[in-house]
């Protein structure tokens, strides 16, 4: 996670990451949610 922020940071590399961790999405600056398909949420993370 940290090349994948540093990444991002230095680079200002897009970098899409799905996952069901919550762990994991605390690493993003947005996080968009999804349940049966459809958006639910979508908002910008607080780190």
């Amino acid at each position: 996670m940290e090349l994948f922020v540093r990444l991002n940071e230095e680079n200002k590399i897009t970098i899409v990451l799905v996952t069901h961790e919550p762990d994991i999405a605390r690493f993003s600056k947005r996080i968009i949610r999804f349940l049966d398909g459809k958006v639910i949420s979508d908002e910008v993370a607080v780190r």
